[in-house]
């Protein structure tokens, strides 16, 4: 059985992913727009309720 490898999001693509979720698009809809299966757009949105996160920002002090 030959095993699929499937790379993950970059951040503009979950910025995009979030937009259509937001608009109101099924998992199929969004996964057939990234060529994904609708499994893998689920595990994105699950872990947050289907809730945009907000975005993540340093604190003062911190440094990249």
């Amino acid at each position: 059985m030959r095993q699929r490898y499937f790379r993950g999001f970059s951040a503009a693509e979950k910025t995009e992913l979030w937009d259509r979720w937001q608009r109101g698009e099924s998992l199929k809809a969004i996964g057939r727009a990234f060529g994904k299966p609708s499994w893998s757009i689920y595990f994105q949105l699950a872990p947050h309720g289907g809730i945009r996160p907000s975005p993540r920002r340093l604190e003062a002090g911190e440094s990249t």
